[in-house]
């Protein structure tokens, strides 16, 4: 009988001060603090990007077909201007006897007229 009156006694303490309360508060206290930690993973943290600059370096291409000034070779240039816009200009006749000469200078189109002392046919002086 004396035992069952001090496990009662045990279980009162227990019951009334237990520390079962102190569990739950701990338990509150963790569980809190892993709220949080998902919540601060949840966000957005602004991420700052270093811009990276180039140095963008307009190529300017200019090839002639004909290798130059030739006018007896029917030719063409074709190349990039400075501001990457395409060209293309081709020999011609520009009547019987002169010829509009394309050919490339540093990199640019240059043109010159020619006069063809056996006049001018397929866009080259014969």
């Amino acid at each position: 009988m004396r035992r069952i009156i001090s496990f009662l006694l045990i279980f009162v303490v227990i019951f009334l001060f237990g520390c079962g309360k102190e569990e739950i508060m701990e338990e509150e206290k963790i569980t809190a603090a892993v709220i949080d930690e998902i919540e601060a993973e949840d966000k957005e943290v602004p991420v700052i990007v270093e811009e990276e600059k180039e140095d963008i370096v307009t190529v300017r291409l200019c090839h002639d077909t004909d290798n130059g000034i030739v006018r007896w070779v029917n030719g063409s240039i074709f190349g990039f201007y400075g501001n990457s816009t395409r060209f293309e200009f081709k020999d011609y006749c520009q009547n019987k006897n002169y010829l509009m000469e394309f050919y490339c200078e540093d990199e640019n189109p240059k043109q010159f007229l020619f006069l063809c002392r056996n006049g001018c046919e397929d866009n080259h002086c014969a």
